[in-house]
Protein backbone atom coordinates (compact mmCIF):
# COMPACT_ATOMS: atom_id res chain seq x y z
CA UNK A 1 0.00 0.00 0.00
CA UNK A 2 1.53 3.95 -1.08
CA UNK A 3 -0.32 5.35 1.43
CA UNK A 4 -1.80 3.91 4.23
CA UNK A 5 -4.82 5.08 6.33
CA UNK A 6 -4.04 5.68 9.79
CA UNK A 7 -5.98 6.45 13.16
CA UNK A 8 -4.26 9.77 13.08
CA UNK A 9 -6.04 11.16 10.03
CA UNK A 10 -9.44 10.51 11.44
CA UNK A 11 -11.10 13.40 11.71
CA UNK A 12 -14.11 12.29 13.50
CA UNK A 13 -16.86 13.25 10.98
CA UNK A 14 -17.83 10.24 9.50
CA UNK A 15 -18.37 11.43 5.96
CA UNK A 16 -15.18 13.92 5.93
CA UNK A 17 -13.44 10.61 6.80
CA UNK A 18 -14.52 8.03 4.29
CA UNK A 19 -13.96 10.62 1.71
CA UNK A 20 -10.69 10.80 2.88
CA UNK A 21 -10.51 7.39 3.11
CA UNK A 22 -11.51 7.40 -0.66
CA UNK A 23 -8.63 9.85 -1.59
CA UNK A 24 -6.44 7.65 -0.06
CA UNK A 25 -7.67 4.60 -2.23
CA UNK A 26 -7.59 6.30 -6.02
CA UNK A 27 -4.09 7.44 -5.25
CA UNK A 28 -3.36 3.95 -3.99
CA UNK A 29 -4.58 2.61 -7.84
CA UNK A 30 -3.05 5.44 -9.52
CA UNK A 31 0.57 4.19 -6.92
CA UNK A 32 -0.38 -0.03 -8.46
CA UNK A 33 -0.95 1.28 -12.20
CA UNK A 34 2.38 3.16 -12.56
CA UNK A 35 4.69 2.12 -10.64
CA UNK A 36 3.50 -1.64 -9.58
CA UNK A 37 2.26 -2.50 -13.35
CA UNK A 38 4.32 -0.11 -14.96
CA UNK A 39 1.38 0.38 -16.97
CA UNK A 40 0.65 3.99 -17.14
CA UNK A 41 -2.86 2.99 -18.97
CA UNK A 42 -5.21 4.56 -16.33
CA UNK A 43 -3.56 7.47 -15.41
CA UNK A 44 -5.46 10.21 -16.94
CA UNK A 45 -9.00 7.80 -16.02
CA UNK A 46 -7.48 7.76 -12.41
CA UNK A 47 -6.34 12.03 -12.28
CA UNK A 48 -10.28 12.18 -13.70
CA UNK A 49 -11.31 10.56 -10.58
CA UNK A 50 -9.16 12.06 -8.08
CA UNK A 51 -10.29 15.60 -9.85
CA UNK A 52 -13.78 15.10 -10.14
CA UNK A 53 -14.00 13.48 -6.43
CA UNK A 54 -12.18 15.98 -4.89
CA UNK A 55 -13.93 18.67 -6.18
CA UNK A 56 -17.44 16.96 -4.35
CA UNK A 57 -15.34 16.31 -1.17
CA UNK A 58 -13.88 19.95 -1.07
CA UNK A 59 -17.23 21.40 -1.80
CA UNK A 60 -18.66 19.66 1.37
CA UNK A 61 -16.08 21.15 3.36
CA UNK A 62 -15.97 24.38 1.99
CA UNK A 63 -19.84 24.44 2.75
CA UNK A 64 -19.25 23.42 6.30
CA UNK A 65 -16.81 26.69 6.59
CA UNK A 66 -19.43 28.66 5.16
CA UNK A 67 -21.86 27.32 7.38
CA UNK A 68 -20.29 27.80 10.56
CA UNK A 69 -18.49 31.17 9.77
CA UNK A 70 -14.59 29.45 9.84
CA UNK A 71 -12.09 32.35 10.18
CA UNK A 72 -9.68 30.25 7.70
CA UNK A 73 -12.17 29.80 5.11
CA UNK A 74 -10.45 31.35 2.45
CA UNK A 75 -6.65 29.77 3.51
CA UNK A 76 -7.97 26.46 3.47
CA UNK A 77 -9.55 27.03 -0.51
CA UNK A 78 -6.69 28.53 -1.84
CA UNK A 79 -5.17 25.61 -0.95
CA UNK A 80 -7.76 23.37 -2.16
CA UNK A 81 -8.23 25.43 -5.30
CA UNK A 82 -3.77 24.76 -5.70
CA UNK A 83 -4.70 20.80 -5.14
CA UNK A 84 -7.65 21.01 -8.05
CA UNK A 85 -4.99 22.95 -10.66
CA UNK A 86 -1.98 20.71 -10.15
CA UNK A 87 -4.16 17.67 -10.45
CA UNK A 88 -5.21 19.44 -13.46
CA UNK A 89 -1.82 20.54 -15.07
CA UNK A 90 -1.07 16.71 -14.45
CA UNK A 91 -4.42 15.34 -16.22
CA UNK A 92 -3.81 17.78 -19.29
CA UNK A 93 -0.29 17.33 -19.66
CA UNK A 94 -0.04 16.25 -23.45
CA UNK A 95 3.81 16.66 -23.05
CA UNK A 96 4.72 13.55 -21.06
CA UNK A 97 3.64 9.85 -21.70
CA UNK A 98 1.06 8.73 -18.77
CA UNK A 99 3.78 7.25 -16.69
CA UNK A 100 5.36 10.06 -16.53
CA UNK A 101 2.69 11.92 -15.52
CA UNK A 102 2.05 9.07 -13.04
CA UNK A 103 5.64 9.44 -11.75
CA UNK A 104 5.10 13.21 -11.29
CA UNK A 105 1.94 13.62 -9.40
CA UNK A 106 2.45 10.83 -7.15
CA UNK A 107 5.16 12.30 -4.84
CA UNK A 108 2.98 15.24 -4.78
CA UNK A 109 -0.19 13.42 -3.76
CA UNK A 110 1.76 10.86 -1.13
CA UNK A 111 3.00 14.57 0.51
CA UNK A 112 0.07 16.43 0.29
CA UNK A 113 -2.99 14.67 1.42
CA UNK A 114 -1.67 13.62 4.81
CA UNK A 115 -0.22 16.58 5.33
CA UNK A 116 -3.41 18.57 4.40
CA UNK A 117 -5.19 16.53 6.85
CA UNK A 118 -3.25 17.06 9.41
CA UNK A 119 -2.65 20.75 9.06
CA UNK A 120 -5.65 22.14 7.45
CA UNK A 121 -8.57 20.12 8.10
CA UNK A 122 -7.15 19.31 11.62
CA UNK A 123 -7.32 23.00 12.42
CA UNK A 124 -11.00 23.57 10.91
CA UNK A 125 -12.00 20.28 13.56
CA UNK A 126 -10.82 21.76 16.16
CA UNK A 127 -12.73 24.84 15.42
CA UNK A 128 -16.05 23.00 14.48
CA UNK A 129 -15.63 20.70 18.43
CA UNK A 130 -15.21 24.03 20.06
CA UNK A 131 -18.82 24.29 18.65
CA UNK A 132 -21.75 22.63 20.53
CA UNK A 133 -23.30 19.62 18.97
CA UNK A 134 -21.59 20.81 14.97
CA UNK A 135 -19.77 17.28 14.31
CA UNK A 136 -22.46 15.48 14.90
CA UNK A 137 -24.65 18.16 12.34
CA UNK A 138 -22.46 17.41 9.37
Amino acid sequence: MYLDWEQKYETGIAKIDKQHKQLFDIINKLHKNVIIEKDGSLVNELLLELKIFTIDHFSTEERVFKKYNYSQEAYHIKSHQNFTKMVSDNLFDVTSTRLVQGYKILDFLKEWLPGHIMEHDMEYVSFLKKQTGILADI
